[in-house]
């Protein structure tokens, strides 16, 4: 009360769950959209005042300004770019160093050698002190740098490090970044890692236009201007490639986008020109997509294209060079690529079946996303290939090893069983002790399993461990245990054991006991193939039993060793 006025506050209460006329809207957009009536150089989206936060952070106004025709646009060099955002808490860094470490892997250079990192100005930088002093680093960003003409280019650190320059312009600071050129595949790369702090030291925030559009922008001007334009007869090559490819291409976007309902209708053939020969092209795809089941014509001059067309040649293009991949590595082992010679695993085409054999190559099956492959010399004569969808202990499997590969199992183990069984009959508990008093013909290597099986899901916090080596079984541990197989089937499908780290030369003289061993005994035994993998294998059962026979370690049989 002053001046004898009451100017105490008196709230006016709605209705519970009316918010007023901005129904719907967070109170963050609402501020936002208030800026940008305000401001007028307030970064908008396509939306009067809408906001949608592609345009936070640096480089945006540089992947929105254009300056070129759409004449230029044309004849412009193609660049492919992958860029990702990989924060580096937790596991993050540690799998920083491995990603770094598989950059530099043999055979990525030119000449066949180590892959050696490069910047600004030195051509052979240090890794590991590069990432030990962005380990406190909130995050990292990764580009993959394809220049379709790359191969042209007398080199790519030129080309890299004037790309680079121009980012730095783009994102006004200067950039700690580390490159590797790799030349194993049909189209040299560039591997660029940007730390995630600018020239002051705090978080480096790139603007997601600039990422997804206009970094590739940059690369591609800076290639035009390298190489010049594309010339008629080179786009004139470039597209007429394109029909015979057995992958998703730009004259299939075509073609579908000027579809209707599926329908493409060529009956119309212009009389000259450009428009002709474009239209000669998609008529030329359009019987290769039909002699490939993807396209079949519904009268003359009208095409039915197939309702699944993209998915198809896009799995069809990846099968492509996934055999690229696995040519390559049969001639490294100096082996001739038979197409019978190689197979592909997949876990939802072999969901009972196993592979075994020698791990002879891996890597990444998606380079932006750290998700591996591995190649597999197997005992039935073969080369597999299996995209085991992920990078956890990847440094685990060795090359020169022996490993089996399956489907990943998704639902309860016989072993689960057994333990929930074993808990129900003492009180929730479960021990070494206790499975064998419950069931005293069980070896304890079979006991051993169930203790690894309970070891793996306490890691998941479904069991809890004593100080004196008992278990604490939940209650609904069944249900539980089937939750953490289906979460870890749909995060890495495929199952690896090793089988032995040791080369068969190894374990033919060996003391101890092999995994050659456990396939002369019967513990394991496979049906090899006499050629490739399986055909060693069957030359070193034999010396391994000579072996074994002469020290007295074991003695023929009518049926094999004893």
């Amino acid at each position: 009360m002053a001046n004898g006025k009451d100017n105490s506050f008196k709230p006016r209460l709605g209705r519970i769950g009316n918010v007023g006329k901005s129904s719907g809207k967070r109170y963050v957009k609402r501020v936002l959209n208030a800026i940008g009536k305000r401001k007028s150089n307030f970064p908008r989206s396509k939306s009067k005042y809408g906001f949608t936060g592609r345009n936070i952070g640096r480089g945006y106004y540089a992947s929105t300004f254009k300056e070129k025709s759409s004449t230029v646009k044309f004849r412009q060099r193609r660049v492919v770019i992958k860029a990702r955002f990989v924060k580096m808490a937790g596991s993050g860094f540690r799998k920083a160093q491995a990603h770094l470490r598989y950059l530099q892997r043999d055979g990525v250079s030119k000449d066949g050698e180590d892959g050696k990192l490069y910047n600004a100005e030195l051509d052979d930088v240090d890794g590991k002190k590069f990432l030990n002093e962005a380990k406190d680093d909130r995050h990292q960003f990764r580009f993959i740098v394809s220049p379709e003409d790359a191969s042209e280019l007398v080199e790519l650190k030129t080309y890299t490090r004037d790309l680079m320059q121009q980012m730095e312009k783009d994102l006004g600071t200067k950039l700690d970044w580390v490159a590797v050129d790799h030349y194993n595949t049909d189209h040299p790369h560039i591997h660029i890692i940007v730390r995630g702090t600018d020239d002051k030291g705090k978080d480096l925030i790139i603007a997601r236009d600039y990422m997804s559009s206009g970094f590739r922008d940059r690369a591609a001007d800076l290639m035009t201007d390298e190489l010049g334009p594309r010339q008629d007869q080179e786009i004139v090559m470039a597209l007429r490639k394109e029909v015979s490819q057995n992958r998703f291409t730009t004259l299939d976007r075509k073609l579908v986008e000027i579809s209707d309902a599926g329908l493409v209708n060529m009956r119309d053939v212009p009389e000259s020109g450009y428009a002709k020969f474009n239209h000669s092209l998609r008529i030329g795809r359009l019987k290769k997509l039909s002699d490939m089941g993807l396209a079949k014509q519904y009268e003359p001059g009208v095409w039915q294209l197939s309702a699944d067309i993209e998915p198809k040649l896009r799995k069809l293009g990846i099968r492509g060079d996934i055999i690229k991949t696995m040519h390559a590595e049969m001639k490294r082992q100096g082996r001739n690529p038979l197409e019978s010679d190689y197979g592909i695993f997949r876990s939802e085409n072999h969901p009972q079946k196993s592979i075994t054999g020698k791990l002879i190559s891996k890597g990444f099956s998606d380079e932006s996303s750290d998700k591996y492959y591995l190649v597999i010399e197997g005992i039935d004569g073969k080369t597999h290939y299996a995209d085991i969808k992920q990078s956890e202990h990847i440094e685990d499997y060795k090359t020169g090893s022996i490993v089996e590969l399956r489907p990943q199992e998704s639902g309860l183990l016989k072993s689960d069983h057994t333990i929930a069984n074993i808990a129900t009959n003492n009180d929730g508990l479960y021990s070494a002790e206790i499975h064998a008093q419950d069931d005293p013909k069980s070896s304890s290597e079979y006991i051993q399993a169930h203790i690894r099986r309970l070891e793996s899901l306490r890691q998941a916090n479904v069991v809890r461990r004593y100080n004196d080596g008992s278990w604490e079984i939940p209650e609904d541990y069944l249900d539980a245990a089937l939750a953490h197989n289906g979460q870890r089937a749909l995060k890495s499908p495929m199952n690896i054991v090793t089988k032995s780290q040791f080369s068969l030369d190894v374990q033919i003289n060996s003391s101890g006991a092999t995994w050659l061993d456990k396939n002369l005994v019967g513990a394991e035994k496979n049906s090899m193939s006499n050629i490739g993998f399986g055909g060693e294998v069957e030359a070193a059962l034999k010396r391994r039993k000579a072996y074994l026979i002469a020290q007295g370690f074991a003695k023929e049989t009518d049926r094999d060793v004893a």
